[in-house]
C-alpha cells in the first residue's frame, strides 16, 4: 500500500482548495453577508450587489507565514465590517473603506508577533478579540479599550453570550465564561477531546462544541453536559440556530442539521469538495456554507434541495 501523491494529484487538490471560503459574517437585519477567503479576501454584500472588497495580506515578510483572517463581524447596524487578520484588528466603514480604529498587540519581548486568533462582536457594539499570547480585549464601538487581562486558558475561539457582560470561549481543551467587566474566569469545563468549533445559542446558556467524533451541548447554567451527538467524518465545523433547538455540522460530502436529541432534521448534499465554514442567518429561515472552490451557498430550511442558490 502506498500513500504518495503524484504533482498533479496535489496540484489537483491545491487548486480545489484556492481561494476557499473560510469565514462568514451576516449582519443583524440580514442584509448584508461578508465572505472571506483562504487568500486573505474579504467582500461584503448588500443584497446582490458587492459594496466592499478588499485584501488583507501583510505586506512584513514576518506575518506572511502565518496570517490568515481570524475573525470578522458586522457591528450592529452594518456600517462598519470588524476584521482581525494578521497582527491586527481593524473597523472599517464600509462606506468609504475608511479604517475607523485599528489594534496592533505589543511585541512580545519587544520583537514575537502577537496576533488576534478571534473575534466578535456584542449586541451592543462591543469588540471581543483574543489573542495568542492569552490576552483578551474588549473595546467599545469607538475603539476605545474597556478590558485587557489574560488568562492561561485564553480561547482560540471567543463568542459573547446575550447581553455583552461576558464571552465564552474555549482553548480546545476546556470551555471558559468570563466576566467582562471584572476580567475574572466565572466557569471552567474541562473537555473530554480537543474542540475544533464552538457556537454559542441566542438564549444564551447553551454552547456547542464540535470534536472531530460528535458535537457537545453544554447548559452553562447546570454546568454540564446537555447531549451528545455523534457526527461523521469531516470538516469540523457547526453553526447553532438561533431560536430552534437545532445544530448543523459539516460531515464529509454533505450538511446535517439535528435536534437536541441527535435526530435528523435535515441533510444536504454539498456537491463540493468540502465546508470550510457555516451561519445561520439571524432570522434561521437560511443556512449559508461557505466552501471549496470559492462557493457560498444558501440552504433555505424546509425547502427542497433545488431551491438551494449558490452564489
Amino acid at each position: 500500500m502506498t500513500f504518495a501523491q503524484s504533482p498533479a494529484e496535489i496540484q489537483s487538490i491545491a487548486e480545489t482548495f484556492r481561494h476557499g471560503i473560510n469565514r462568514i459574517a451576516i449582519s443583524e437585519d440580514g442584509q448584508r453577508v461578508a465572505i472571506s477567503d483562504v487568500d486573505m479576501n474579504v467582500s461584503v454584500y448588500d443584497g446582490p450587489e458587492e459594496v466592499f472588497s478588499e485584501n488583507f495580506s501583510s505586506i512584513n515578510e514576518k506575518i506572511k507565514p502565518t496570517e490568515r483572517i481570524r475573525g470578522m463581524a458586522f457591528s450592529p447596524n452594518a456600517d462598519l465590517i470588524y476584521v482581525a487578520a494578521g497582527d491586527i484588528v481593524q473597523a472599517i466603514r464600509i462606506a468609504s473603506r475608511e479604517v475607523q480604529w485599528s489594534y496592533v498587540a505589543p511585541r512580545s519581548f519587544g520583537f514575537l508577533i502577537i496576533s488576534p486568533i478571534s473575534l466578535d462582536v456584542s449586541d451592543d457594539g462591543d469588540v471581543v478579540a483574543a489573542f495568542d499570547n492569552g490576552s483578551i480585549a474588549v473595546w467599545d464601538s469607538s475603539g476605545i479599550m474597556k478590558s485587557l487581562w489574560h488568562d492561561n486558558d485564553s480561547p482560540r475561539m471567543v463568542r459573547f453570550v446575550p447581553g455583552g457582560e461576558r464571552v465564552v470561549g474555549t482553548d480546545s481543551f476546556s470551555l471558559c465564561m468570563w466576566d467582562v467587566k471584572k476580567r475574572k474566569r466565572k466557569l471552567k469545563l474541562g473537555l473530554s477531546g480537543r474542540v475544533y468549533g464552538m457556537d454559542v445559542h441566542r438564549c444564551g446558556t447553551i454552547v456547542a462544541t464540535r470534536t472531530l467524533q460528535d458535537v457537545v451541548l453544554w447548559d452553562l447554567v447546570l454546568k454540564d453536559i446537555l447531549g451528545v451527538i455523534p457526527v461523521d467524518p469531516g470538516t469540523p465545523i457547526l453553526a447553532l440556530h438561533p431560536f430552534e433547538k437545532w445544530v448543523a455540522c459539516g460531515e464529509k460530502d454533505h450538511i446535517k442539521i439535528t435536534d437536541f436529541d441527535g435526530n435528523v432534521i435535515l441533510r444536504h448534499s454539498l456537491h463540493v469538495a468540502s465546508a470550510l465554514c457555516m451561519a445561520f442567518d439571524p432570522s434561521g429561515s437560511e443556512l449559508y456554507v461557505g466552501c471549496t472552490h470559492h462557493q457560498l451557498i444558501r440552504i433555505p430550511m424546509n425547502a427542497p434541495e433545488e431551491s438551494w442558490s449558490p452564489i
